[in-house]
């Protein structure tokens, strides 16, 4: 089928067509081809199950011009990453804004206002930022909605995300019984009882445009499902760089997944100096440009030296110890081809559409606690496979597993090749998730009462799937625990949030987050001696708050941190109950530890290699914090606490920050962030006042500032209300980041 010819059915205007075939579309793929016959342009539902790259965007961007073009509507379109949110607006942005259809996203402040959304015919947003605006009643949003879209709707299967992303889907089906909805995902067993669930057609596809080849290498072969074989001829020692030479030799790039970071790490420094061989003269300085701009920022740490190092002979590693604006840049030039091999962990197969020739798994076994090594899952390795076949590259993608011996080849071919992937199943069901989505059904004025809370779950995913499970007891519990501990009231048989209700649901954190904060600040108000120390080990003891693992060896040196600070801990084990085991206390005594050197202005190498941590583990810790001590901030104002917000909010930018009090004023520049600040001190300038009389060339010749920042530095100054102030609210998100906050703008 001739996409011009659908367009032509469909009555598109004829810039639709020029787009589209300009940038090589001509002729639909068979799932397209289904998903049109399905109906999904006379606004049927539809769930499209089908691989990677079979052509899902395509139908989501035909279905949401159609629906904004033709009916003036207007389409929500959900990314389970913010990753993927930016990429897939930059994406929309670059192809439709030029039919005057305006498009935006949402992946800000969980609490900010933003009625401006309202404005755009396709915004681009997370499950979280959605939910988030729903909570806050904001009707409008989904009022004038047409077509909701669901990129990655397996992703109800994520035990942190899935149950946000079913809570919201639900409420949106409830509050727009007519919207059109179009879920994509990838092949997964049970698409029937997904599509069943949303009273959507079903389009169901094994069909990829670039083959895939699944096999397993053992003894320099590769031994595939279509019951080819390859023998790899390349000479060298080792057998990962064998099959990656093989492909680089090719033309093709090499995805190898790996269960660690330090595996990833090594994997990459291992393969580079081969990799390096096959380079050209324009690779080479490009990717050496490159290097420099990883290796030699003023906080660079040792991994991104080490980073930087592979980049340079073209090879790079990915994974969470990584800043988010490298893990880009990685992902980045490995689309251009310059880097040639990416070591990941798995985390890579479910972010952005990043395809090689050939992906190699070399680890399908991960240590797991209690229970030691096993197998990863079949979606894992199904996620992962995926990622071979590069389209306008490849003719065909291999997966190829790594085996040991002859037996675990056959072992391996069964269990992953030839074995269909794990169905999806809900995650709602659990105390903790109902709770949280509880409280702001109530907080929102969605539900009233236990039976109309019931009555929406029972719309839930968890309910298809397990028709007649019987809530209500649990339901039933959650409500007298928020009655209880004040975050609902009763009026006849309507229940209704209290303010403290209202702010939890606002601040989007879980009810026991909001108990812990509370009951910490009242301990203070009422007299307790407080710290930096005990405000941050406060905020450790929150379940939203992210923890660092605790090993045997930290066990003694923790104790010691215990008895000298044992007077400024504001919540002990006698307080906190969790706190009574072991673990989870030195877990939160090791958190406010990494947090309180943070704000000591320690380098960042020391604190990575003190915590065994990577730069990007202190971003995710730093801006949890932030988050959690604006939550505390907000909870103090609530009760009138004022002296105390204030001491918060100091403390939440200097970890935003990560400086000493003294730096608060200079911090707050915009661009300069804890290094440049420090140097500015160092010479004197200690206040805003104290730069009024600089010189923009004296300015200049500061180390790290240079002359672009400190005309930028010059201009806040001279123009205060054009300046981002300290004490504005902060722009961290409580999910992986896509952009960098000012932490790092040294």
């Amino acid at each position: 089928m001739k996409i011009k010819e659908v367009l032509e059915h469909y009555s598109f205007p004829v810039q639709v067509s020029e787009i589209l075939l300009s940038s090589g579309i001509e002729t639909l793929h068979p799932p397209q081809v289904d998903a049109i016959k399905k109906g999904i342009l006379d606004k049927k539902n539809l769930v499209m199950a089908v691989p990677t790259a079979s052509g899902k965007t395509l139908i989501a961007e035909l279905a949401l011009l159609k629906t904004i073009m033709q009916e003036g509507g207007r389409a929500l379109y959900i990314c389970p990453l913010k990753a993927l949110a930016s990429e897939k607006y930059h994406d929309f942005k670059k192809k439709y804004e030029k039919l005057g259809i305006s498009i935006g996203i949402a992946t800000g402040d969980l609490d900010s206002p933003s009625q401006h959304l309202n404005r755009y015919q396709v915004l681009v947003s997370t499950p979280e930022k959605i939910d988030s605006l729903l909570r806050s009643k904001a009707g409008w949003l989904v009022n004038s909605l047409t077509l909701l879209i669901l990129d990655e709707v397996h992703m109800l299967n994520d035990e942190n995300r899935g149950p946000t992303l079913e809570i919201l889907i639900t409420r949106i089906k409830q509050m727009k019984p007519d919207i059109q909805i179009l879920a994509l995902s990838a092949t997964i067993s049970n698409a029937k009882e997904i599509a069943e669930w949303l009273n959507a057609e079903l389009t169901f596809s094994q069909w990829r445009p670039i083959p895939l080849k699944e096999g397993v290498y053992y003894n320099e072969r590769i031994m595939f499902n279509n019951d080819s074989m390859r023998t790899i001829k390349e000479e060298h020692p080792d057998d990962l760089d064998k099959l990656t030479m093989d492909t680089l030799r090719d033309g093709g790039q090499v995805l190898v997944f790996v269960n660690s970071r330090r595996s990833a790490q090594a994997v990459a420094r291992e393969l580079s100096s081969s990799i390096s061989s096959l380079l050209n003269p324009e690779e080479r300085t490009l990717l050496a440009i490159l290097a420099k701009d990883i290796g030699d920022e003023p906080s660079a740490t040792k991994v991104c030296k080490k980073l930087a190092d592979c980049i340079k002979l073209g090879s790079a590693f990915h994974h969470a110890g990584l800043k988010p604006k490298q893990r880009q840049l990685v992902e980045e030039h490995f689309k251009k081809n310059l880097i040639k091999t990416i070591a990941s962990t798995p985390t890579l197969a479910a972010g952005v559409n990043l395809p090689a020739r050939r992906a190699i798994i070399r680890d399908c076994k991960r240590y797991a606690s209690g229970l030691g090594s096993v197998y990863i899952s079949i979606s894992e390795y199904k996620q992962c496979a995926g990622r071979a076949g590069r389209p306008q590259y490849d003719d065909y993608g291999e997966a190829v597993l790594m085996a040991k011996s002859l037996s675990e080849q056959n072992t391996l071919f069964e269990k992953f090749i030839l074995a269909t992937p794990e169905p999806v199943t809900s995650k709602l069901g659990t105390e903790a998730a109902l709770r949280i989505h509880v409280l702001s059904s109530i907080a929102a004025g969605y539900v009233h009462d236990i039976n109309g809370m019931f009555d929406f779950i029972n719309q839930t995913f968890l309910a298809h799937q397990h028709q007649g499970l019987n809530l209500l007891d649990l339901i039933g519990q959650i409500f007298d625990f928020l009655h209880q501990n004040g975050f609902i009231d009763k009026s006849g048989f309507r229940f209704f949030t209290t303010p403290f209700g209202n702010t939890t649901s606002r601040l989007y954190i879980d009810p026991i987050t909001s108990l812990t904060l509370r009951d910490g600040l009242s301990k203070i108000h009422t007299g307790k001696n407080f710290s930096d120390l005990g405000l941050m080990h406060l905020i450790a003891c929150c379940p939203d708050s992210e923890m660092l693992s605790v090993g045997k060896a930290d066990y003694e040196e923790l104790e010691s941190l215990a008895n000298k600070i044992e007077d400024e801990l504001i919540l002990t084990p006698a307080d906190l109950p969790m706190l009574q085991d072991a673990y989870t206390y030195y877990s939160t005594l090791k958190t406010m530890w990494l947090l309180s050197r943070w704000i000591d202005e320690e380098k960042e190498e020391a604190l990575c290699d003190d915590f065994n941590v990577g730069p990007g583990d202190i971003y995710r810790h730093v801006e949890s914090a932030e988050w959690l001590l604006y939550g505390a901030s907000t909870i103090a104002e609530l009760y009138h606490y004022k002296k105390l917000s204030f001491n918060l909010e100091d403390l939440r930018n200097r970890i935003r920050y990560g400086i000493r009090a003294e730096l608060l004023e200079l911090a707050s520049l915009k661009g300069v962030g804890r290094i440049r600040a420090r140097q500015l001190f160092a010479h004197g300038y200690h206040k805003l006042g104290d730069l009024k009389s600089m010189s923009e060339s004296s300015l200049a010749s500061i180390k790290t500032i240079g002359k672009s920042l400190a005309h930028d530095i010059l201009f806040q100054i001279n123009n205060p209300l054009k300046k981002r102030s300290a004490t504005s609210k902060s722009t961290v998100m409580m999910e992986e980041p896509a952009t960098e906050t000012a932490d790092w703008s040294d």
